[in-house]
């Protein structure tokens, strides 16, 4: 092989494209996995979004929107169905009464009873102090919330 036609397959070479449609599909390919990754990877950190089905709160201005109250900074007592829920920590659990201090530091005396449903990995009492909860209930004229639902949420 001679000097030149080195040179010339080298040139030759040197002026193909780096890319082909394989390059293309692949690389396609590639961002829409990491693209459906991510996804999967808000899902689990921002949870389920309600539908329209599920309650009063719609999309695209259908009805009124409740905003989620497990984030923190949130109201503390937001309408939801028709009931109240009140977001907090747990400060004690005291047999079938929880005592809930709220965002704003107002401690809500929450009742629980045999219709309330507990949403919490095994009972009521394996709520510690420092737990996030919200609690769905009404509350009465002295403050105390009588609980449907109580969840752990933190």
């Amino acid at each position: 092989m001679t000097h030149y036609t080195l040179d010339a397959q080298l040139a030759a070479a040197a002026s193909r494209r780096w890319w082909n449609r394989y390059t293309l599909v692949l690389a396609l390919a590639l961002l829409l996995v990491g693209g459906f990754a991510t996804g999967i990877q808000v899902q689990k950190a921002y949870g389920d979004q309600p539908t329209a089905a599920s309650g009063p709160a719609g999309f695209r201005g259908q009805g009124t929107l409740t905003p989620p109250t497990a984030f923190p900074g949130g109201a503390a007592r937001q309408r939801a169905g028709g009931g109240e829920a009140t977001t907090g920590t747990v400060k004690l659990v005291d047999g079938k009464t929880v005592y809930v201090q709220t965002a704003s530091g107002e401690l809500v005396t929450v009742r629980t009873d045999g219709d309330t449903t507990v949403r919490v990995p095994g009972k009521l009492t394996n709520l510690k102090a420092g737990d996030k909860v919200s609690v769905e209930g009404s509350a009465d004229a002295e403050g105390s919330v009588t609980a449907s639902a109580v969840t752990k949420t933190g």
